[in-house]
């Protein structure tokens, strides 16, 4: 976080819509607090959306009753963790650049997202729970 705040956030949320709101208005408003730059809050945001929803649809496909825990900690990089309990993921291991050399117009819908991710990291380190999957990436907090 930054200088004004060392705690860390830790969300336990349902993995739902409700969820992701939920968690969207806790990291908005710790950012906050914290004197967060506007930049970096829309990075973070951007990115736990993402990774958020993926895990949603395509970690537990929409199962009912699932969870994703997060937590927010750092100051420069703000280390931004995800843990679940889907099946193994590792995002780094996904290769979008076949999708991405193609034109605009050519180019599936969605499958996007974990090249944002990581675009938006500084480093990224996943770990396979068995059974689950620990994300963490480093933001940068600085312009």
């Amino acid at each position: 976080m930054p200088a004004s705040s060392d705690h860390a956030l830790e969300l336990d949320l349902p993995a739902s819509l409700e969820g992701l709101r939920t968690g969207l208005t806790a990291l908005e408003r710790h950012c906050n607090d914290g004197g967060l730059p506007r930049a970096a809050l829309a990075r973070t945001l951007t990115v736990f959306e993402e990774i958020f929803t993926n895990t949603v649809k395509h970690g537990y496909r929409g199962q009912d009753g699932r969870r994703i825990r997060a937590s927010l900690a750092g100051r420069d990089p703000l280390r931004l963790t995800f843990e679940d309990s889907a099946p193994p993921f590792d995002p780094k291991s996904w290769d979008s650049s076949a999708d991405l050399a193609r034109g605009l117009t050519d180019r599936p819908v969605g499958r996007h997202g974990i090249a944002l991710v990581m675009g938006l990291s500084r480093h990224a380190q996943w770990q396979d729970l068995a059974p689950g999957n620990r994300l963490t990436l480093e933001l940068a907090a600085s312009p």
